[in-house]
């Protein structure tokens, strides 16, 4: 007993210091983002956006990093690149102050994808609430289900209508939770991007168009992605986008 007591006692500081110290990785990147803010402080800007980048690359960041590679790159006049971060910031935190930027950049450069329609509206309320209409639809179901075992077993009766109103529930539970996965948008981030009219080069090109533009993924065939482009089915190469994803 005293044996393992004593192998407890050496191994505990190990398995604090495990769960309470932050890892190396985590070590190096805060570090990488304090050499980062340094430099953009002193307007160093090139040199602290491949800090900043490398921090992104290992999936950590903050949202002020994020709005710095957007300024930085709104000033080496790289339109796609400046649209792309403030859309992860916009994704990230919800900020709808940053809207009215995108719109103005939107504008001025005349990019596609940016105007807020009432389905937009409607489906950001919808992802918003989606807990909740998942919570009230399931109470429902619980209701309808006791009402059919009230009606079965204590009236004795048939539950028809109860039974009727169940399955409706349950019908729209399941396509409520089959249309919980959110819109995929995504930047185009080439010069020189052609928008096909089928997923190969030897279809017909619909548009030839710039970076910065925002577009709704909708599927994927191979290495090209289905796209809805100004209300038409468009399709274009994966590594000519950048999706909107942190």
């Amino acid at each position: 007993m005293k044996i393992i007591q004593r192998r407890y006692l050496f191994f505990l500081p190990l398995l604090l210091s495990f769960f309470l110290c932050p890892s190396s990785e985590a070590q190096t990147a805060h570090h990488r983002l304090n050499t980062a803010d340094s430099l953009f402080k002193a307007k160093r800007y090139t040199q602290s956006l491949a800090h900043y980048e490398e921090i992104l690359a290992q999936r950590q960041y903050t949202p002020a990093m994020l709005l710095k590679m957007a300024y930085i790159h709104e000033g080496l006049n790289q339109t796609g690149q400046a649209m792309y971060y403030l859309n992860l910031y916009h994704s990230a935190t919800g900020d709808e102050s940053v809207l009215s930027k995108m719109d103005d950049m939107a504008r001025k450069y005349n990019l596609e994808g940016y105007a807020t329609t009432d389905g937009d509206r409607f489906a950001a309320f919808y992802q918003d609430n989606h807990l909740y209409i998942s919570i009230a639809l399931s109470a429902l179901a619980v209701l309808m289900l006791s009402m059919v075992y009230h009606t079965r077993v204590k009236l004795r009766s048939r539950p028809i209508g109860s039974a009727v109103a169940l399955l409706l529930i349950l019908a729209t539970l399941a396509v409520h939770q089959f249309a919980a996965a959110p819109r995929v948008k995504a930047i185009l981030a080439s010069e020189s991007i052609y928008l096909m009219a089928g997923p190969s080069a030897g279809a017909g090109v619909i548009d030839v168009v710039g970076d910065g533009h925002r577009v709704e993924i909708i599927g994927k065939e191979d290495i090209w992605l289905k796209i809805r482009w100004t209300n038409r089915i468009a399709y274009v190469k994966e590594a000519a986008v950048r999706k909107v994803e942190i």
